[in-house]
């Protein structure tokens, strides 16, 4: 009966909601959620550098793609290497892969992040640096495609042969150009360097 006579009076105009006593406080506003920081910027330098525009060219066949690893590296003393053409021939996740034979303890691999051979291996071009491919063989199934590459290094353009050795190229095709996925190579001193080419 306490509740109707309530909401009688109520219906009726009986008293207002100031005579029943002060308003309660609005409820606080919920806190802003904190701003969320900006996305991280990739670990992966790779992703992050500049690269070329190249076409087909040089990057077409896979044929073409090795033909423009052996020009894009090589040159006479002093000759700056355009590090962002050499860049555009790998694709961002491309790995290397360095066989190699230590004197003392024998073979080892060495893998290599792009940009950590290009750091190394930069400032060694520039000082003269020939690699000419000896032959070239080509697997390819649709847009995968195995290269073969045995080469020889000179360090002028007509001075012997101080390295050989063969570059092993994993080369895939996105639907517009062809990339190098995964390079190995391996090469060994001649006797032109004072070496025993047998070891």
């Amino acid at each position: 009966m306490i509740r109707f006579a309530l909401l009688g009076a109520l219906a009726l105009g009986g008293p207002s909601l100031a005579a029943q006593g002060p308003l309660p406080k609005p409820l606080p506003k919920p806190a802003a959620e904190p701003a969320k920081p900006p996305a991280p910027r990739s670990s992966n330098p790779i992703k992050e550098v500049v690269r070329a525009d190249l076409g087909p060219a040089e990057v077409g066949t896979p044929e073409a793609l090795t033909a423009s690893l052996y020009a894009f590296i090589s040159g006479p003393k002093d000759q700056k290497r355009d590090i962002e053409k050499i860049r555009a021939l790998f694709h961002p996740q491309a790995r290397l892969m360095v066989a190699a034979r230590h004197p003392e303890h024998g073979a080892f691999l060495r893998p290599l992040e792009l940009e950590a051979f290009l750091s190394f291996a930069i400032p060694q071009w520039e000082k003269g640096f020939f690699e000419r491919s000896t032959a070239v063989s080509v697997q390819k199934q649709d847009g995968v495609a195995q290269v073969w590459s045995p080469y020889d290094i000179r360090l002028a353009a007509d001075g012997p042969a101080m390295y050989t050795g063969v570059n092993a190229l994993q080369c895939a095709w996105d639907g517009k150009r062809w990339w190098i996925t995964h390079l190995a190579f391996q090469s060994q001193a001649t006797a032109a360097l004072g070496a025993d080419p047998g070891k």
